[in-house]
């Protein structure tokens, strides 16, 4: 089979003019900073006491920044649990933890965790630190029933009375049982095997 060359496209060239660069601010200390600094950054999820359901030790992270991550000029998102850094650079506001961070083991459950976030330059350079979250990572189970749980038995049945007459059995059969007769007295129904 011969196939027809794949499509290049070239790159169409970009002149430093074409996107307004941030005009710098001179700071108390002297230092000139980019003009967009961010308002606010926190952790939107998992919630600060809160718990995160995550059998496989992978959970999503949620953050939240004002204005938006300014990913032209390099910033990204940091993060650590434990005190312990993930290695690995977020340029979404919407990530999940890899595996990897965990090593061969995963951790135990139902323990509590701290989360860090921190939004950094192409230097790795802090430019807004989130507060940190507490949050307990729990595994869960397909039932989750107290152990003292036992479902109640069902109660046996009893026999039914039935209103009105009843219907006698043949004159000419004689009684099967001596109970019969008993039982036809007291208006119970007797129920042959």
């Amino acid at each position: 089979m011969v196939l027809p060359p794949i499509n290049v496209v070239e790159p169409v060239p970009v002149t430093k003019n074409a996107a307004p660069a941030a005009v710098p601010i001179p700071d108390q200390s002297g230092k000139t900073a980019a003009a967009i600094a961010y308002r606010s950054f926190r952790i939107v999820s998992p919630e600060n006491d809160g718990s995160v359901a995550a059998n496989t030790a992978l959970f999503d992270v949620r953050v939240a920044a004002d204005p938006d991550l300014q990913l032209g000029e390099g910033h990204a998102i940091m993060v650590s649990i434990n005190g312990q850094p993930v290695g690995q650079r977020f340029t979404s506001s919407e990530f999940t933890i890899p595996p990897e961070f965990w090593g061969d083991s995963l951790p135990p459950a139902n323990q509590r965790q701290q989360l860090d976030a921190a939004i950094v330059d192409r230097n790795g350079e802090v430019l807004k630190q989130a507060a940190p979250v507490t949050f307990i990572l729990r595994y869960v189970a397909g039932i989750n029933r107290p152990p003292w749980y036992r479902p109640r038995p069902m109660p046996p049945p009893r026999p039914v009375q039935l209103p009105g007459e009843r219907p006698k059995p043949p004159a000419s059969a004689p009684a099967a049982d001596p109970w019969a007769k008993k039982f036809e007295q007291q208006g119970l129904r007797f129920y042959e095997r």
